[in-house]
């Protein structure tokens, strides 16, 4: 019985060691990543599946995504650059203040240690991540 007690006791320490040293941020920084690049491509898909209606993708610096009518909440710790709202229209072409994006957009997310960058392109609304500035 002084083992299994003296076993419950040694689990207890180690597991409030190890949860102290878990980055719930770098998590939510992944998480948001692949929200905004699903919301990219989805907000894109119903643009050319209409052909008429324009789409519109917002994100939030706190990686609130509205895509359309469908929201998803903001995340803590989590800060998004530069995204603001996208729109695409009948050909998947992204358009920024009604204007076709004329260069690479490069979306920044920072949660914890991590970093993640998302590329939107010009013409063709292609979504991709690389591992520092799109170019």
């Amino acid at each position: 019985m002084v083992e299994l007690v003296v076993m419950m006791v040694i689990l207890g320490i180690l597991s409030a060691s190890a949860s102290s040293r878990l980055n719930f941020a770098s998590h939510d920084a992944d998480g948001c990543a692949e929200t905004v690049k699903a919301s990219i491509k989805l907000a894109q898909k119903l643009a050319i599946a209409t052909r008429a209606t324009p789409v519109a993708v917002s994100v939030t610096n706190s990686c609130a995504v509205v895509v359309g009518t469908e929201s998803y909440p903001s995340l803590n710790g989590v800060n998004v650059d530069n995204f603001g709202t996208v729109t695409f229209n009948g050909l998947g072409q992204p358009s920024v203040g009604g204007v076709l994006m004329a260069a690479v957009r490069t979306f920044t997310i920072r949660g914890g240690d991590v970093n993640r960058f998302i590329c939107l392109e010009a013409e063709t609304g292609y979504v991709h991540e690389e591992g520092a500035t799109c170019g």
